[in-house]
């Protein structure tokens, strides 16, 4: 009976252990009083498993060099080199094309290791994924203009990339504000926002720029993009007209700050547009008063009409009305009830 049950455990205790001795992944440590999973173990050295990371990066193992770089984490996670491992977490993941987690994986090495010897290199890194996010989208969008539904307003993934974009973006200029860096991403953020339509906050954008970054290279530019955005705000005569004076304004301290812009033509002709849209706006108003036989305010609407915007549609339009109601009797004398 005894003989039986050894035989019994012995052929148990070779059934189970017959896997560990045929891989040969598990040893057994005393410290422990147990088995260890030579898989689980970490290279020599910390210098050996990024290393060894690294290699299975450039072969393109990426999940794998990910699991490596978390095995670092687990046992030398508190060693210099710590900001190293986490940095190639980014770049495993940019490889892979998870550019917004990579974005992220890089933001840890600021935020866990301020002072490490990548923070250039991150804030490098972020700007190129912003801009590989950007290009995406712009491509994305010229690929698939000629489909009707893509470019429908209720297409949740229309342009997506560049919402992403503008998350990176916000990362370079808040690491580092004040920054040829910070302006240069504060100019992506701002043209990312007016990709998507995002008229109000394009150009909140763009004026923090000019008034953060007065002397950078992107105040042109922001610029430029601010007469962009006021001119989408702009809307028909019937409408409020303070977007088209706003995009006025604008176009003419543009031209006076960048005289020898090749743009000026253009700004001239959007300049043009909207003046005709506060002069047909004003045209209304003095046909509202004359309709409601209030002809003196009439007659000073178009005369204003005239005076301001004589080379308008509408001040023509004006010019010929007070041209025909001229004379002695064209004013209050003429018109009954004037003095009501």
């Amino acid at each position: 009976m005894r003989l039986a049950r050894s035989v019994t455990a012995f052929a148990l205790a070779t059934v189970i252990l017959a896997p560990v001795v045929a891989h040969g992944q598990w040893i057994w440590t005393p410290q422990t009083g147990r088995f260890i999973n030579l898989k689980n173990l970490p290279k020599e050295t910390p210098e050996l498993q990024i290393e060894f990371a690294r290699g299975l990066m450039i072969d393109g193992k990426y999940k794998q060099a990910l699991g490596e770089t978390g095995k670092f984490n687990r046992y030398y996670g508190d060693t210099e080199r710590a900001d190293e491992n986490q940095f190639l977490r980014g770049e495993i993941k940019m490889a892979q094309g998870d550019l917004v987690e990579a974005a992220d994986e890089f933001q840890v090495v600021l935020s866990s290791f301020p002072d490490s010897q990548y923070f250039d290199e991150v804030i490098v890194k972020q700007y190129e994924i912003g801009d590989s996010l950007f290009e995406k989208g712009r491509v994305s969008l010229e690929a698939k203009a000629d489909r009707r539904w893509y470019k429908s307003r209720w297409n949740p993934f229309r342009k997506r990339p560049f919402k992403k974009a503008i998350e990176v973006y916000s990362l370079v200029r808040d690491n580092q504000p004040f920054t040829d860096a910070a302006a240069q991403a504060q100019y992506k953020i701002g043209l990312s926002h007016f990709t998507r339509e995002q008229y109000m906050e394009a150009g909140l954008e763009y004026r923090q720029l000019l008034d953060v970054y007065p002397n950078s290279d992107y105040v042109r530019e922001a610029s430029f993009g601010l007469v962009q955005t006021y001119h989408e705000l702009s809307l028909s005569p019937d409408y409020d007209q303070d977007p088209s004076q706003l995009t006025i304004d604008r176009i003419d301290d543009f031209t006076a700050q960048f005289s020898r812009d090749e743009r000026l033509e253009e700004l001239g002709q959007v300049r043009a547009e909207m003046t005709e849209n506060i002069a047909q706006q004003r045209l209304q108003t003095a046909k509202f008063y004359e309709r409601r036989r209030l002809f003196l305010s009439a007659h000073i609407s178009y005369q204003a009409l005239m005076d301001q915007y004589p080379d308008s549609e509408a001040g023509r339009t004006a010019q010929e009305w007070l041209s025909q109601h001229a004379g002695p009797q064209s004013t209050q004398a003429r018109f009954v009830g004037l003095a009501d």
